[in-house]
């Protein structure tokens, strides 16, 4: 088989500080990860641990094929992606949450966005078209979720060793990527190819919007591999 390397593409790639940082960010949380994966062995933080070395994975996979050019679009992988990201995320919080009403709404809202997913797989063409609804109803429904945890977590932890908590860091860093990353969806998205043919201004500031996503990004990997290195391991854990 014939594989072309597109130059403009690798070129567009090479050329995004944010985009390489990012990806170099994401794997250094991942090996933090791996290497405190003793202390959080047997817990549900060891599947958010493989998720970001399977993110990393994907990043790297889709980025061979964009440049390659051996499909036109690789969004698949991205649609993939967010089955699996939700599904750890909200998992990794029911398992941790200890209200009742709490772990309910978090399955509600995890099977009221598969119901979105799914309507996407069914009603668009899965390789090609980029799940915009799922994406914002994903990221929504996190930051609930993550408000349930933070609720508990003020009414329940001693404050003095709450640094000591994994999920904290996780919470925050994730808190922080998804309010910064729901209006870049949409905008990026939604209003993106409305505005393609207009002014260089325009096109330069939704260029800016874009890349302030990856650097919510690289903060939030960050965040990850530290917690990774200063939080304890979990004393409770619903398995």
């Amino acid at each position: 088989m014939d594989i072309h390397v597109s130059t403009e593409r690798l070129g567009h790639i090479l050329n995004n500080p944010s985009l390489i940082t990012m990806d170099a960010l994401e794997l250094f949380s991942f090996l933090m990860g791996l290497l405190y994966w003793k202390k959080f062995s047997g817990t549900p933080v060891i599947w958010f641990i493989l998720f970001l070395g399977y993110n990393f994975v994907n990043e790297m996979i889709s980025a061979l094929v964009y440049i390659t050019e051996l499909v036109d679009m690789n969004f698949v992988f991205y649609n993939i992606r967010y089955l699996i990201c939700f599904t750890v995320y909200y998992g990794l919080y029911y398992k941790f949450l200890q209200k009742s009403s709490f772990r309910k709404a978090t399955i509600f809202l995890y099977v009221f966005w598969i119901l979105i997913y799914l309507s996407f797989i069914l009603s668009s063409d899965f390789f090609s078209e980029k799940p915009v609804l799922a994406a914002v109803a994903g990221d929504f429904f996190l930051i609930i979720i993550i408000l349930f945890f933070l609720v508990e977590t003020i009414n329940n932890t001693d404050f003095s060793k709450i640094q000591d908590s994994i999920l904290i860091y996780i919470s925050v860093a994730l808190l922080l990527s998804s309010v910064i990353q729901l209006p870049v969806v949409i905008m990026t998205y939604v209003g993106w190819a409305q505005i393609t043919d207009a002014s260089n201004s325009l096109n330069t500031f939704f260029g800016i919007v874009r890349n302030a996503s990856f650097w919510a990004y690289c903060v939030m990997y960050i965040i990850f591999a530290y917690g990774f290195y200063r939080a304890k391991r979990p004393q409770l854990v619903n398995l």
